[in-house]
């Protein structure tokens, strides 16, 4: 299983992507710390911690939770389309492994990718505050990245069984996961309309009310009056997104092994 994980890694190498992942990890972090930093924004909080505490909310809540979805489905759609693109599910029939490892190694790349884009936020709100803002609680901070990586990517699985069951243009898989993205963040947004169980069945509005109730336990200061009810325990969330990720591990298997045959 290493060796096929180390493959789909060389896989993307080839596609000089990784680099992209870091950079793509500044994106939001640099222009919501200028923004943090505006007379306007920064009298709204208590102290200069406080203020971080808000840049690393505002990283998590945009630069994560909206961008993470689009990047794990384009890294998808290279993985998944490599062997349709050189033809090569013929030669896979010769060697000794199975459609389902091939499949599960691609997904294991694909959490290990979601854990490394949600670390690099981190650090990179983290050197984005240090002259301006007072950084403090970097571990629990680089703690709850890793997590919230996890909690996305596996969320984030449902729209990689329509990137496989399409198969169709790269551009057409990013327009496929910016409209997943945005679907995601609008139900967010309408948390005081929608309904509790569909805002539970998008992993971006789960992960976004779990993220703010375990904050809020950790002694960060969190606006949560209007959240009340919504906001669900860390094993509801795994509950919920394990059967999501393993529902949809299924899915891509058999997608998978009927594109092969």
């Amino acid at each position: 299983m290493l060796k096929l994980i180390k493959c789909e890694f060389l896989k993307l190498k080839r596609k000089k992507f990784i680099p992209l992942i870091i950079l793509a990890a500044f994106l939001f972090p640099i222009p919501l710390t200028y923004l943090m930093t505006t007379p306007s924004m920064i009298e709204r909080y208590t102290d200069r911690a406080d203020a971080f505490d808000g840049l690393f909310n505002m990283v998590l809540g945009y630069g994560i939770q909206f961008l993470l979805p689009c990047i794990i489905g384009v890294i998808a759609a290279i993985l998944f389309f490599m062997e349709r693109d050189n033809d090569t599910f013929k030669n896979l029939r010769t060697i000794p492994v199975t459609s389902t490892q091939m499949v599960l190694a691609k997904i294991i790349v694909l959490f290990i990718f979601g854990i490394v884009f949600c670390e690099a936020s981190t650090i990179a709100t983290i050197l984005c505050g240090i002259g301006t803002l007072e950084v403090y609680g970097i571990g629990y901070k680089l703690f709850l990245a890793v997590e919230t990586g996890i909690f996305i990517t596996a969320g984030t699985l449902p729209l990689i069984v329509l990137v496989v069951f399409f198969s169709k243009t790269y551009v057409f898989s990013i327009l496929l996961c910016v409209f997943y993205s945005v679907l995601n963040m609008s139900a967010t947004a309408l948390f005081d309309t929608l309904p509790k169980t569909m805002l539970w069945l998008l992993p971006t509005p789960l992960t976004t009310f779990w993220s703010a109730g375990d904050m809020a336990a950790h002694g960060i200061k969190m606006d949560l009056e209007q959240m009340t009810g919504l906001i669900p325990s860390t094993f509801q969330v795994v509950f919920i997104l394990g059967i999501m990720a393993f529902v949809s591990f299924l899915l891509i298997d058999r997608l998978y092994k009927q594109r092969g045959e």
